[in-house]
């Protein structure tokens, strides 16, 4: 995550570095459509089709509805964890660069969701030293956020502990150098003086992005942004629910929806792919048949639920994206009035 930023950072975002993000997005899409085709081929499109009509248009408006919900969260816990680092951004603007960098969620490992960190640079000054804890503040407190849903969804499918206790360990691990950054600092400090004091400018440079991420990993800070995310989260879970609830199947509680929707979008994070596409959607349709479902409102189901969160944020991004370019465009203090 950290290696996204430098990325960005070391080699500034060109228009032809955009383009070629975007194309990546539209592959993402042609592959979604062809894995769906491929899969309704196989089910038979009659019964597929007949599955996605027993959907409702309102119920579609409530899923959209709670997805805006999970953003709108989402986008508070950024202007959050950006007032915890002390930067002066205004609400409205943070809100943009955030929606505006889910236009780039389906490349590979959410890399181009670091866009947003080009965009603060460039639009209000903030170095990317002091905005990184805000991407990894953003990006863990997901994780974290996603993972507690799913643990206390186990009990719904007990035969996926072991894995899912393994995932959660291998989580904690990751998160224990961010929760607690003075122990890297003290480990940051060690390894300069093992070196003999050599790169001094580089250590600097560690050792101040550690102090800033410090701001931001505190239990009131960083609790509050879990807060945000856990409720934002469990909303999807929601939507995924009453949509189960709609395609044709067993009945399904909370618990049941939210281990499939969780463990599907951890095993899509897993596999690296973009959007976790392909893994999440194979782990969805597994899940959701060994409950009882039939392939054809399996597939119905899954098709509906990426369609309304991960490609309905894809759309919003790329409608906020133009305004957030057009901005990089207008003099610094017209930009400041406008936040």
């Amino acid at each position: 995550m950290a290696a996204d930023a430098k990325n960005i950072r070391k080699e500034g975002l060109t228009k032809g570095k955009l383009r070629r993000l975007e194309w990546i997005v539209v592959g993402t899409i042609v592959a979604f459509v062809a894995g769906l085709v491929g899969v309704g081929a196989y089910v038979g499109f009659d019964k597929v089709w007949a599955a996605l009509q027993r959907v409702p248009l309102n119920l579609i408006l409530v899923l959209l509805g709670l997805s805006l919900f999970n953003y709108a969260l989402r986008a508070v816990r950024w202007h959050w964890f950006s007032l915890g680092l002390g930067l002066k951004v205004g609400f409205g603007f943070n809100a943009a660069v955030f929606v505006g960098g889910f236009a780039l969620t389906t490349t590979p490992g959410k890399a181009g969701e670091a866009l947003r960190l080009w965009v603060l640079e460039r639009a209000k000054g903030v170095p990317y030293q002091r905005a990184t804890p805000l991407f990894l503040g953003d990006r863990l407190s997901d994780m974290v956020a996603i993972m507690l849903l799913c643990l206390a969804c186990l009990g719904a499918f007990s035969g996926y502990a072991d894995v899912t206790l393994g995932i959660a360990a291998g989580l904690i691990v990751l998160m224990v150098p961010f929760l607690r950054p003075k122990t890297l600092l003290w480990a940051t400090n060690a390894l300069y003086r093992l070196f003999g004091g050599r790169a001094p400018r580089l250590f600097a440079k560690i050792r101040a992005a550690l102090r800033e991420t410090a701001k931001l990993f505190t239990f009131r800070q960083f609790g509050v942004g879990l807060l945000l995310a856990l409720v934002g989260w469990a909303a999807e879970v929601w939507a995924f629910q009453l949509l189960l609830q709609a395609v044709g199947g067993p009945e399904v509680s909370f618990q049941q929806a939210g281990f499939i929707f969780t463990f599907a979008l951890i095993a899509g994070t897993i596999s690296m792919l973009p959007g976790g596409l392909g893994g999440a959607e194979a782990v969805m349709l597994l899940l959701l048949t060994s409950l009882g479902f039939a392939g054809d409102a399996a597939l119905a189901a899954t098709a509906i639920i990426r369609l309304t969160t991960l490609w309905f944020s894809t759309a919003l991004g790329f409608m906020v994206l133009p305004f957030l370019l057009a901005t990089l465009r207008r003099p610094a203090q017209e930009i400041k009035n406008a936040a």
